[in-house]
């Protein structure tokens, strides 16, 4: 029961992590005294990361991951509010 108790709380304490501003600060932190270079150089390493995953994948799982999920109906009806109410 107490195993049970402080996996809740480790949860708990993960979500309310995740859910808070917190997380935001932490990983600007890495970038706030970054170069133009340092930011560039960390984007094609990633990119350099996603290309040697995915390269590990059969066709089809390739195309599933590249596949991109459709957008809830919901949130394209906001982004199309969003588009239609901006200033030109």
């Amino acid at each position: 029961m107490d195993e049970t108790l402080a996996m809740i709380a480790m949860i708990e304490a993960q979500r309310a992590y995740f859910a808070s501003d917190d997380r935001i600060r932490d990983r600007a932190a890495l970038w706030i005294d970054a170069t133009p270079a340092e930011c560039l150089a960390a984007v094609y390493e990633s990119c350099e990361e996603a290309a040697f995953f995915l390269s590990r994948l059969d066709p089809a799982g390739l195309e599933q991951a590249l596949t991109p999920l459709p957008l809830p109906p919901d949130s394209q009806a906001l982004l199309e509010r969003i588009w239609a109410s901006r200033t030109r």
